[in-house]
């Protein structure tokens, strides 16, 4: 290890938040702001006597130590394309369709896109494709805007903590080190009473509102997926035996390419497109000549759209290796041990430090790879398995990355509804209340074990 002065180590920080939320402001890609901060942090340390060689060795080795999750997320954004093409997901949002109308549509909305992104993989991809129609079809008849991008964010972001092919569940896995059916296991199971509360809350607000949407406007958003789609119940079987394949422990790489596989099959025999189309579909994402705007808010996936998201993690675990390397990241790990007298109190300071990192970096990324790099041996002193590390990380910095303004995440947001974070957060409930709930779980459970006699010894963290 080659301790550097711990001031570095702050003043590299804030050149990391500064170059991030100048790259926000200017509107590009947040790589360029982690390329300027390891090229500065590079001439940083030079002048304290670390050697460019030596950086450049930390760079790398920071890169290729998470080499098989590049390709697992550029496969994300192929099968994103490939499961549009195929009418995969077409065949989900037409029959999602079917439930909306004389309904709860508030909760019938936060319900569907669940069900939606847990099956393609992506928070930000079901807001741009059914959350924009949904979006419309509640503004149509004078639905609170802010509500339903409340409902319908805390439903879609329910892909970026639980599905098998979202991007940043496998980053998380892969971060902290658990397979993906331990961690659906613990994750699921401690969020599933925030969920079933903020299903309770939607039903009660939505039953204050107007729920008369037009059916004629659903028809025609059906019509437009017949239009350019076969639709068929068939093709859902490919994505339950994807979640089959995911409980039964196959690696998320075959899993992925196994979806792929069958997404193409469809594709060609069924949908009618040639090989090539789909090779081009894989690279930069699903393309339509449909004039509806419907259906071009499905022109998103490919490998290609992925790419900003494997440089800004290369950017991520590059910085996260020089911290290391320079002896800076035990003063954070000494801030979440120093006073941790119960396993409550150190999924709060856990939760609380990856919001944090969320907050400065304006990306997840950090907020997972930080602690659930470097708290496994913290949890594991305290009898904690690594699934509950991943599942606080994800209840608490995920959750809450996209209310964030500043945030990637609700730029983006911003820009498909036209309607802020400022507006929409209050109302996204699941974002909200999943950590709360969890802390207060943890919390009863050593108090109940405390009561039994075999209660959580009471002793600081060292």
């Amino acid at each position: 290890m080659n301790q550097v002065s711990n001031k570095w180590g702050i003043v590299i920080a804030s050149v990391f938040t500064v170059s991030i939320l100048l790259c926000l402001y200017k509107g590009v890609s947040l790589a360029y702001g982690l390329v300027g901060t390891l090229v500065i942090t590079t001439l940083i340390l030079n002048g304290q006597g670390v050697a460019v060689g030596l950086t450049l060795k930390w760079i790398w080795e920071g890169v290729r130590s998470i080499w098989s999750i590049y390709w697992v997320i550029l496969l994300i954004g192929v099968n994103v394309s490939i499961w549009i093409a195929s009418g995969i997901v077409p065949t989900l949002i037409y029959y999602g369709f079917d439930v909306m109308g004389q309904v709860n549509f508030i909760l019938v909305s936060f319900l569907l896109a669940a069900v939606v992104s847990f099956f393609l993989g992506t928070g930000l991809g079901t807001l741009s494709t059914i959350g924009v129609a949904l979006f419309s079809l509640g503004a149509s008849v004078g639905l609170p805007k802010p509500l339903l991008v409340g409902a319908l964010l805390s439903g879609a972001y329910v892909a970026d903590r639980l599905s098998p092919i979202s991007a940043l569940v496998n980053f998380t896995t892969a971060t902290v080190g658990v397979t993906f059916k331990r961690y659906f296991r613990k994750t699921g199971v401690w969020m599933l009473p925030a969920f079933i509360l903020t299903g309770v809350i939607y039903g009660v607000l939505g039953r204050t509102l107007n729920n008369t949407i037009s059916l004629d406007q659903i028809l025609l958003y059906r019509t437009d997926l017949q239009d350019v789609f076969k639709i068929s119940l068939y093709y859902l079987g490919v994505p339950l035996a994807i979640l089959m394949s995911s409980f039964r422990g196959v690696k998320t790489l075959h899993v992925l390419l196994l979806g792929i596989g069958l997404g193409g099959m469809i594709g060609v025999l069924s949908q009618g497109y040639s090989v090539l189309e789909l090779i081009q579909f894989a690279l930069y994402g699903f393309e339509t000549v449909s004039k509806s705007s419907f259906i071009q808010s499905l022109q998103i996936g490919g490998a290609l759209s992925m790419l900003e998201v494997v440089l800004i993690i290369m950017g991520g675990v590059s910085i996260s290796r020089i911290y290391e390397a320079c002896g800076w990241i035990e003063p954070v790990v000494d801030f979440v041990q120093r006073g941790t007298r119960t396993q409550t109190a150190l999924y709060g300071k856990t939760g609380g430090l990856s919001v944090a990192l969320n907050a400065l970096t304006c990306d997840q990324t950090v907020g997972i790879l930080i602690p659930g790099k470097y708290l496994k041996h913290t949890y594991a002193s305290e009898n904690l398995a690594n699934e509950d590390l991943a599942m606080v990380i994800s209840n608490s910095g995920t959750a809450l990355a996209p209310l964030m303004p500043w945030n990637v995440n609700a730029l983006i947001i911003l820009a498909i509804t036209g309607v802020g974070a400022g507006a929409y957060a209050p109302y996204a409930f699941l974002c909200w209340i999943s950590f709360p709930m969890v802390l207060g779980q943890k919390f009863l459970l050593e108090k109940l074990d405390k009561n039994k006699g075999t209660a959580y010894t009471k002793h600081r963290i060292f």
